[in-house]
């Protein structure tokens, strides 16, 4: 009996530990997951139409962009529809995107002044010296409803690939979602701006 009952804790602790060691492979989709950014923020971040026609003549653009990634290029029909729609249902994700939406106007002035540059881990950050502690409260709110934003996509991949909000499926995720959410504030970047590279290097667009 003893050495059944010992073969079967080994078997046990043999199971757990090969359970224990077994990884998921999420699967993202890099450029659904950047069009369904572009898409929540066009939806979440633009001015309702209303705002556009009360607009006075010679009011400076915003810096918000929409070029979208064409239906062919997308790896799945309607994917990009499907993840921006799983961060909407997140309330928390939708206020941040609102709160960065009214911000653009300032911090599209420290990104113009070049005081603030955008880095390679999706955060404003301080350029130059000498930040007022009103520019640094402005940096600081955006960066919080940044993180939020990454966040919230982290949680959406995760769900659509029907898998457990864990710290690995999460730890998995998350560089993936802050890569595309940085990539895109590259590339809608104005001339001017400080823009850091995937290398850490930085360059004035």
């Amino acid at each position: 009996m003893k050495k059944i009952a010992k073969g079967m804790v080994g078997v046990f602790l043999f199971t757990v530990a090969a359970c224990a060691v077994i990884t998921v492979n999420i699967y993202f989709p890099e450029k659904d997951v950047k069009e369904a950014y572009k898409v929540l923020e066009k939806e979440l971040m633009a001015p309702s139409e209303k705002g556009e026609e009360q607009k006075p003549a010679g009011k400076p653009e915003s810096s918000i962009r929409f070029d979208f990634v064409s239906t062919a290029d997308a790896q799945e029909a309607g994917m990009a529809d499907k993840i921006a729609d799983a961060v909407k249902k997140m309330p928390n994700v939708v206020n941040a995107y609102k709160e960065m939406g009214a911000r653009i106007a300032d911090t599209d002035r420290l990104r113009d002044s070049g005081s603030a540059g955008e880095s390679n881990n999706g955060l404003l950050v301080e350029r130059e010296k000498g930040f007022s502690a009103a520019d640094k409260k402005i940096v600081d709110a955006e960066n919080e409803n940044r993180k939020t934003v990454i966040n919230g996509m982290t949680r959406a991949i995760i769900r659509i690939n029907r898998q457990p909000e864990t710290p690995d499926n999460i730890s998995q995720v998350k560089p993936q979602a802050t890569r595309q959410f940085a990539a895109i504030r590259r590339d809608s970047a104005k001339k001017g701006w400080w823009i850091q590279d995937e290398n850490g290097n930085w360059t004035r667009k």
